[in-house]
């Protein structure tokens, strides 16, 4: 088959084009090239399989008609953290590639959606979620991407991923069993040589910092210390980081918000899902948010406030409950979700929380969900509000992706993305980053030279330690 009759396959009549104008043109298009590559990749050719157009329509639902909208702009890959890489020559990995390929596949079956070699290319999206705010058909590309796996695993089961990704599947209960156990044991368990084992087994690279408990469980915390009298009291969506790998983003929140007569009750509540719905475990997500739904809906009603202090929490109650469970009751825990980020503005602004932090200084790094949010401006502004001396806000990307960049398959790349930002940073002492495995991927790559800590750490350390409170036993703020 040749490059044009396969490309002509994508036509849609009904948009109004001509098929002679559409053929003449077709050397321009991504899709050609994009196309052209995967055909050298052996993935198109007379033996391959050839899958029912519908069977992916149906396995991926309303987002197969999402990925059918793609104009192919290319607007996407001016702001793709993979494609602005030494591999975004090929078009096939860029982010207007992968949409070129599932139109392809939905309209004709082609190239194979459910081969490894297909699925390795739609996997080079990160979900930084950059492209949904500079899409002119307002796509949303990350979840089109997700919704593709989904349909993978709907098709080939969760045993066809790789063993990297099956161990990211069960992060929560490895870390749920880590930061329960004695603090020898922990020690133990994690020791170098041990350490060392788990990547080589687990597939994860040999420099990358792994989001490792720090000891204490969070729910233990909060039974220990009841809940302030004459203080509001907001619900607090932890996540698993904070309930199980570092409860002290939680303690600082807490004595933080205390300043402004605020205090934290952690209801009922599992993993956000977010890793799940990385990988497309969309059925898992689905249970996920009804469990955390059903708890978090019966504090809306009393007019509490959800706070979230991870940027992945704050997007999963806030965008993709609603959107994968469409009911009411996701739709109000969604509108009572408040950011951490966005909660410290307010106080500020409001006089409840106030220093003169003239003597501090830092730089910002917005990460890529702080910058889909909305919060790098709010971020910013708190600081300057309190005299922080801000040296610069960085917006590049670390090249993390969650725990994607610490896989050894991807960490090439990942250090690809994040030596742009590493460059910018120079030998800055301590960088603000709005994100738990940001601030990890960043020290990782600087050698532990730079302290990376998130927002409100950083306001806890520069307006409470320096005043001694004391936090409750064996957890302590410190990054």
């Amino acid at each position: 088959m040749t490059v044009s009759r396969y490309a002509y396959r994508s036509y849609k009549p009904e948009a109004g084009g001509s098929p002679d104008f559409f053929a003449k043109s077709i050397a321009t298009l991504e899709g050609v090239s994009a196309i052209w590559f995967l055909e050298r990749r052996h993935l198109i050719n007379s033996k391959s399989p050839r899958m029912p157009p519908d069977t992916l329509h149906r396995l991926m639902g309303l987002y197969a008609e999402e990925a059918e909208r793609c104009i192919r702009c290319g607007f996407c890959n001016s702001v793709c953290p993979t494609t602005l890489t030494s591999i975004g020559f090929k078009p096939s990995k860029t982010s207007r590639g992968r949409l070129v390929l599932l139109q392809s596949a939905l309209q004709s079956g082609w190239p194979d959606p459910l081969s490894k070699n297909f699925k390795e290319l739609i996997d080079l999206c990160i979900g930084c979620t950059r492209c949904v705010d500079v899409c002119p058909a307002g796509i949303p590309i990350p979840t089109v991407m997700s919704a593709y796996r989904a349909a993978y695993i709907g098709k080939r089961g969760v045993g066809s991923l790789d063993r990297p990704e099956r161990v990211i599947a069960n992060f929560e209960g490895f870390v749920r069993g880590l930061s329960r156990m004695n603090g020898w044991l922990r020690h133990l368990i994690l020791t170098k040589p041990t350490l060392y084992l788990f990547k080589r087994l687990a597939g994860f690279a040999d420099d990358a910092l792994l989001p490792l408990p720090e000891g204490g469980v969070l729910d233990e915390v909060f039974r220990r210390e009841a809940l302030k009298s004459g203080l509001r009291v907001y619900a607090f969506f932890a996540d698993t980081y904070a309930r199980y790998v570092r409860p002290s983003i939680a303690v600082s929140a807490r004595y933080l918000l205390n300043q402004a007569g605020i205090d934290l009750f952690l209801p009922p509540q599992r993993d956000s899902g977010i890793l799940y719905w990385e990988l497309g475990m969309w059925e898992k997500v689905k249970e996920l948010a009804r469990l955390n739904v059903e708890s978090l809906h019966r504090e809306a009603v009393k007019g509490r406030r959800i706070v979230c202090t991870s940027p992945a929490s704050t997007m999963m109650l806030r965008e993709v409950y609603p959107r994968i469970l469409d009911e009411e009751k996701s739709r109000e825990v969604a509108e009572s979700v408040v950011d951490i980020n966005e909660l410290i503005h307010d106080f500020v602004h409001l006089g409840r929380i106030s220093a003169d932090l003239s003597r501090e200084r830092c730089v910002t790094h917005s990460t890529c969900l702080s910058q889909h949010l909305r919060l790098t401006s709010l971020i910013a502004d708190t600081l300057e509000t309190l005299n922080v001396n801000v040296d610069k806000v960085l917006l590049d990307c670390c090249g993390s992706g969650g725990l994607w960049g610490m896989l050894e398959k991807n960490r090439a790349l990942s250090r690809e993305i994040g030596e742009r930002l590493v460059r910018k940073l120079g030998t800055s002492g301590l960088v603000v980053s709005y994100s738990e495995t940001c601030a990890l991927q960043i020290s990782s790559l600087t050698g532990r030279r730079v302290e990376a800590k998130l927002p409100h750490e950083a306001l806890y350390s520069w307006i409470l330690q320096p005043k001694a409170r004391t936090p409750p036993a064996n957890i302590s703020p410190a990054s």
